[in-house]
C-alpha cells in the first residue's frame, strides 16, 4: 500500500532530499530539476511499459515497488529486477535512441512516482546542461546496482539465496508477492513455499 505519510507531503520534497546527497548540486539547481517532474499515483499491478513499446520517461519512485520483467520462450514471466523507493528508472534505449523496449515494467504495489518526460528532460538540459551528464551517470549507476544486487543469485542453493534476499532486501521480502520473488530467484512458487516452511 502507498505510505500515507507521503500523501501528506509534496512528493517533490522526497526527490529534493535525494538530490541533496549529490554535493555537486546547488539548491537552486535541485529546485529547477524538481520543478520539471510530475506526480503519478498508480494502483498495484498497473503496467507502465510493455515489451515492443517505447517509454520516454524518467521515473523516480517516491513510494511503492516496481518490477522489471520479460516473457521467456514458454510465455512465462521472468522478473529481472525490483525498483524500490528513492530509486530512478529509465529505459535508455527508448528514451535516448527511440528503440522499442525489450522489457516490461509494472507496479507491484500502489505507487507514488515522479516522472519526467523526454520533452521536459530536453527542456531541462537547455536550462541546465549538466542534467544530460547526470542522466548518463545515473543510468550507469542503476545498471551497476542491478548487477551487484543479483550477484547472490550465483552463489549457494535456493534456500541460501532466499535467506540472503530476506536479510538484505527486507522491504521487498515483506511487500512483494511470493510469485514474483520466486521468479526473481529462478525457482517455482511451490519450491519457495517449501523453503519458507523449512526456514521457520
Amino acid at each position: 500500500m502507498v505510505n500515507l505519510s507521503y500523501t501528506n507531503m509534496n512528493p517533490k520534497n522526497v526527490l529534493f532530499e535525494y538530490l541533496k546527497k549529490d554535493i555537486s548540486l546547488k539548491q537552486e539547481e535541485i529546485e529547477l530539476i524538481c520543478s520539471y517532474f510530475h506526480t503519478e499515483c498508480l494502483k498495484r499491478e498497473k503496467p507502465l511499459l510493455l515489451e515492443g513499446n517505447k517509454y520516454k520517461k524518467i521515473v523516480f519512485v517516491v513510494d511503492g515497488i516496481l518490477r522489471v520483467h520479460v516473457i521467456d520462450n514458454n510465455g512465462e514471466e521472468v522478473v529481472k529486477n525490483f525498483i524500490e523507493p528513492n530509486c530512478f528508472f529509465a529505459e535508455m534505449d527508448s528514451l535516448e535512441r527511440n528503440h522499442n523496449s525489450l522489457i516490461n515494467l509494472s507496479t507491484v504495489t500502489d505507487c507514488i512516482l515522479l516522472t519526467l518526460s523526454k520533452l521536459d528532460s530536453d527542456k531541462l538540459i537547455i536550462q541546465f546542461p549538466k542534467w544530460e551528464y547526470l542522466i548518463k551517470v545515473g543510468a550507469m549507476q542503476a545498471m551497476n546496482s542491478m548487477i551487484r544486487k543479483q550477484e547472490f543469485l550465483r552463489i549457494g542453493n535456493s534456500a541460501e539465496q532466499y535467506q540472503y534476499f530476506v536479510k538484505h532486501f527486507p522491504l521487498l521480502a515483506k511487500q512483494v508477492p511470493l510469485k514474483y520473488i520466486a521468479s526473481y530467484l529462478g525457482i517455482t512458487q511451490s519450491s519457495l513455499s517449501r523453503i519458507r516452511r523449512q526456514c521457520k
